[in-house]
Parts: structure tokens; sequence; C-alpha cells
């Protein structure tokens, strides 16, 4: 399940200044994000971060932006359900819907969750950098 930190709650209503940034990437072979928000006008910054699948408010936004990677759960070639349930913390029925249509992953997810059904650990999930520019 995700472990969550927030270093600042303090919010301004958004304007047309503010900025905000989410990140998902693998550090040291666990699956970590973050998310960043910052209002020039007003000098409001608030930065939370944490270990395992980020919360909707996260997570939506880099789907958005980088898409959703189809992953076949289960079988041979699938993902293991163990692991599944694991890293997303699904009830049982969850894990049958995914069964029978696979699973919706970011593309870190998809890189994290195949790396360790390969059994590749921290060498096979590659990090990438939070900091880097987005166009």
């Amino acid at each position: 399940m995700a472990e969550r930190q927030m270093y600042l709650v303090a919010h301004c209503e958004p304007c047309e200044e503010c900025v905000r940034e989410e990140w998902q990437f693998i550090r040291d072979g666990e699956l970590r994000w973050e998310g960043f928000e910052h209002c020039p006008r007003y000098e409001v910054y608030a930065c939370e971060r944490g270990r395992g699948v980020p919360p909707p408010r996260i997570r939506e936004p880099i789907l958005a932006r980088e898409g959703a990677v189809h992953l076949p759960v289960g079988g041979p070639d699938g993902v293991p359900i163990a692991l599944l349930r694991r890293v997303y913390g699904l009830s049982i029925a969850e894990v049958l819907a995914a069964r029978t249509e696979g699973y919706r992953a970011t593309p870190v997810e998809a890189r994290y969750l195949t790396a360790t059904a390969a059994g590749e650990g921290p060498a096979g999930a590659r990090s990438s950098n939070p900091r880097r520019k987005r166009p």
C-alpha cells in the first residue's frame, strides 16, 4: 500500500499561474511518487511524496499524460496475481476482473511489475529522474 508524506499543506485557490506536477518513478527497487504544487503569485509551495501506488489525484494525471499500459494478469505471460494484489491491494473481485480484462498500469508501474515478476528486482527496475523537465 502507499506510504505518504506531506511537506506543506498551504494551498491557494488555483489561478492561471499555478503549476502542478506529478511524477512516478522507481528508486532502490521501490515504486515511488511525488506531487508538487507552486503558485508564484502567492508564493505557495506544497510537496507530497510516498511509496507504492500513488493516490488517484496523482495517478490519474500521470495516466492522462503518459497513457496506460495494458498488462495481462496471471498465466505464463501475465503479471502474477499475488504481485498485483501486493502492489495495488486489490480485492478478490478486482483481481478476478483484472484476470479477465487485464490491468491498466502507468508506464512506470508496468516497468516495475514486469521487472519484479521477472525476478530482476532493483537492478532490472531502472529509476527515472523525477526532476526531469516535461515537454
